[in-house]
């Protein structure tokens, strides 16, 4: 079942994100198993948000712990929040 993976860091900003980005996912042609869709922006009022569509719970926790959490651990970013659910729909013109 597809899930809806939303992940929120009140001390990211852009900076933070893209170099964790360009580690996780250096070469944007060969993307993670499972991953649908990713999205990224600031969040009003500050931080930094990303969406992200998944295949499948375990694609999104696998890509999370084995390749997100130590990225981010090395640049010693700050924690961040994430939330999931079930995706009833989707529309993309």
């Amino acid at each position: 079942m597809p899930v809806l993976g939303y992940h929120y860091g009140p001390d990211w900003n852009q900076d933070l994100y893209q170099a964790t980005i360009d580690r996780v996912i250096p070469d944007r042609n060969d993307l993670p198993s499972g991953l649908i869709a990713h999205y990224a922006a600031p969040r009003e009022g500050g931080g930094w948000q990303v969406v992200d569509v998944w295949e499948s719970a375990e694609h999104h926790d696998r890509f999370l712990r084995e390749r997100v959490m130590p990225v981010a651990q090395e640049l010693g970013a700050p924690p961040f929040e994430t939330k999931m659910t079930e995706l009833y729909n989707s529309l993309v013109a």
